[in-house]
């Protein structure tokens, strides 16, 4: 007679498993000793990467353009009367103002 395998049967013989469902929820429920829940903590370290990746996201400027614009033409215009400025030189100087200020603070 040629070996079979053995297939897999449901057993409905032997004891059933213990319910402890009722002595679990009992115990979760039950106060803590303490008294107070301690508050939440992040690990050392996690809000400071995400800090970092909010401001590596975060593009716009802090000095509005107008101002920033108006401040430089004055400068300017005390060193020559009649001065005009591209666009991209303007926003070339608030640029590295903001990356000065971010550096000196």
């Amino acid at each position: 007679m040629a070996h079979t395998k053995p297939t897999a049967r449901k057993s409905t013989r032997g004891k059933a498993p213990r319910k402890q469902w009722a002595a679990k929820a009992a115990h979760e429920s039950a106060p803590s000793p303490g008294g107070m829940k301690k508050p939440h903590r992040y690990r050392p370290g996690a809000v400071a990467l995400r800090e970092i990746s909010r401001y590596q996201k975060f593009t716009e400027l802090g000095i509005r353009k107008l101002s920033s614009q108006r401040l430089v033409r004055e400068i300017a215009q005390d060193f020559k009367t009649d001065l005009r400025f591209q666009s991209a030189a303007l926003d070339a100087l608030q640029e590295a103002s903001e990356a000065y200020r971010t550096d000196f603070f």
